[in-house]
């Protein structure tokens, strides 16, 4: 992440103000009632979960979003892929993923035993390949992590030796050339400030470790940040010009690099993920009333802002993953009431519609949950689901969007 703040931010002391009102703007629960092959039809404010299955299992707009146009989400087909989860996208068109297989069933005395392999899968025609001298074969030893900056010109790239530590680089897009960056790192929280810096988080063996501010040229300097309520930069991101983090009260905190005294933004927030061109931020709160677990999503911008009114709403939502190019928000909802918001959902920032991804995914439970973290490929136009699987025990589900 960046260490220059971007022209287009605002200051750290309109955040405190908006952040003291952002408790209004989240009552605000409008929610839009969109089936998949159907036709919104807005209906009234909702103010709680599990009331009828045509309230709650719906796709939500959120007011106020950007572009002028209702731009639908259009689903074109979806492929599955059995026994199988994905590790990373190698091209549009080509998944790395892990086979699973049941080579002994289950016993009075044993558990069931398990063999694993390693494939490239080609999703439109289910070819596969085994990839035999895969790195995985020594786990975390060459696993590699790369992150493109906002203008595309850079990429922060981790290599993995082993479960604690990595070997990190600067790579230029445009002649290929990598530069080392001293320092090793146990972590590999961190994202881009601005186009020219990127913020790491780097984990100690004891302690919080160092946050480092790394230039394209592959030098670093170190900044510090003043909050007693942080044991270790778990969940830590960057954008606009801004460090964001939670504390161990599940806080989300704003700092500006050359500012040591974090500014509180966000209570109750479970995870949130930042947009890969910054401009947005997710975030799945998480509260409990009268024993009662509860959980929103809402829409953020860089200055901490809330966009438009309520995402997503049920007891817990989890895996929230944007696609590359940010048009698209991916995660679950999982609801007791089978009544209320139910499965993998996909927002759009262009309309501010959210669609309903189960029924192309699961025939047989529509409420089937992940069992992995969601995966966009390279263009976004297709998303990864992995789910349990009576027939092959977990199975991939692509979903070819228009």
């Amino acid at each position: 992440m960046k260490n220059v703040v971007g022209k287009h931010c605002a200051r750290l002391l309109p955040v405190v103000v908006l952040a003291a009102a952002l408790s209004a703007c989240q009552s605000q629960d409008r929610l839009t009632i969109v089936e998949p092959g159907g036709s919104p039809n807005i209906q009234p404010p909702v103010s709680n979960a599990g009331s009828n299955a045509s309230e709650e299992r719906k796709l939500t707009v959120v007011e106020g979003s950007r572009g002028g146009t209702s731009r639908e989400l259009v689903v074109n087909q979806t492929h599955r892929i059995p026994s199988s989860n994905i590790e990373a996208w190698l091209s549009e068109n080509e998944v790395r993923v892990t086979t699973t297989k049941m080579v002994k069933e289950a016993t009075e005395t044993e558990e069931p035993k398990y063999a694993y392999t390693t494939e490239a899968v080609n999703v439109s025609t289910g070819e596969r390949r085994e990839i035999k001298n895969h790195e995985e074969q020594h786990p975390g030893e060459h696993y590699v992590k790369e992150d493109a900056s906002p203008d595309g010109k850079y990429s922060f790239i981790q290599k993995w030796r082993d479960k604690y530590t990595a070997d990190n680089y600067m790579k230029d897009l445009s002649t290929g050339k990598s530069v080392l960056v001293k320092g090793n790192n146990y972590m590999e929280v961190g994202g881009w400030l601005n186009s020219d810096t990127y913020v790491l988080a780097a984990g100690s063996m004891s302690g919080k470790g160092e946050i480092r501010l790394i230039s394209t040229d592959g030098s670093y300097e170190t900044i510090s940040i003043e909050d007693e309520d942080v044991e270790s930069y778990n969940q830590f991101g960057a954008s606009k010009g801004r460090i964001y983090y939670t504390d161990v009260n599940q806080v989300l905190k704003v700092v500006e690099p050359g500012q040591s005294k974090p500014v509180r933004l966000i209570e109750n927030v479970w995870s949130f993920e930042i947009s890969p061109d910054s401009e947005y931020i997710a975030v799945s709160t998480a509260t409990k009333t009268d024993g009662e677990q509860g959980s929103e999503l809402l829409i953020y911008d860089a200055a901490g802002r809330l966009q438009g009114t309520l995402i997503g709403k049920g007891d817990m939502i989890s895996y929230l993953s944007w696609s590359p190019d940010s048009s698209k928000l991916a995660f679950d909802v999982y609801s007791e009431n089978e009544s209320g918001m139910n499965g993998v959902y996909v927002f759009n920032t262009a309309s501010g519609k959210v669609s309903w991804m189960a029924p192309y995914y699961s025939s047989v439970h529509p409420a089937a949950h992940p069992q992995y973290p969601l995966n966009w490929s390279p263009t976004g136009k297709r998303l990864g689901i992995t789910i349990e699987d009576k027939e092959a025990l977990i199975a991939t589900h692509v979903i070819d969007f228009k």
